[in-house]
């Protein structure tokens, strides 16, 4: 009796310990991607741009960033992905989905330009008039690859994978949902009011996540919505 108490208690222990291990290995990375994100985008950046150009220090910031992501992520975006392959790309409604949400995100989008144009351009991004000296500081495919490959798999994996994850209670999922948005809203304003225009893009790719629980789901949809918006600046559209 006291040796199978004390093999239960053991069990118990060792069980702990490993959960206690595993919740610091998978909550430590997300910690640590988030720490990284804003201290490279922001510290690294004010470091080399006086020296090579703003240009060439946000793409080498996003080079960097998107190194780290993929390192510090590979096991998970590799299981997400194989995950992604065999059930999201093999079923139809996915793409109708895909395509519905995108069209409901550009909608919105033209919804909202006419609206700060009408009323209040204030609300219009300055990020845009950034994206273009980009464009022309940078190769175009460097550019290109930035907004549309680096930007889109490092801020879904910091902003929805790191920040919300996969939590089991509604509330906390409510609470880092909310978090996600606001965040990842922040990152691409200079002035407040720019909040209301990137806050339909953020809501949707959120949502996008939460609905289909797999990280490339939300890439998908932020690379294609970029995709689009790099057509527009190139045509001279925004």
């Amino acid at each position: 009796m006291v040796r199978s108490m004390m093999v239960f208690l053991s069990y118990i222990k060792a069980s702990k310990e490993m959960i206690r291990k595993n919740y610091f290995k998978l909550y430590g990375k997300r910690i640590c991607v988030i720490a990284l994100f804003y201290l490279i985008n922001f510290e690294l950046w004010e470091l080399i741009a006086p020296i090579i150009s703003g240009e060439w220090a946000s793409f080498i910031v996003y080079v960097l960033l998107f190194v780290i992501v993929l390192l510090i992520f590979r096991k998970e975006l590799k299981e997400k992905l194989l995950e992604f392959v065999n059930t999201k790309l093999k079923d139809r409604r996915f793409y109708l989905r895909w395509l519905i949400v995108l069209v409901i995100d550009l909608a919105l989008t033209m919804f909202v330009l006419w609206l700060a144009n009408t009323y209040c351009n204030a609300i219009l991004p300055a990020n845009n008039e950034n994206v273009k000296n980009q464009l022309h500081a940078v190769p175009l495919v460097f550019g290109v690859m930035q907004g549309c490959v680096f930007a889109p798999v490092i801020e879904e994996m910091v902003f929805r994978y790191s920040v919300i994850g996969r939590p089991e209670r509604k509330s906390m999922w409510f609470v880092l949902t909310m978090a996600s948005i606001v965040l990842f809203d922040c990152i691409h304003i200079v002035a407040p009011l720019e909040f209301f225009y990137y806050l339909a893009p953020a809501v949707i790719l959120t949502l996008f996540y939460g609905w289909n629980k797999n990280i490339f789901a939300s890439i998908l949809l932020h690379s294609s919505i970029n995709v689009v918006g790099y057509l527009a600046l190139l045509v001279g559209a925004l």
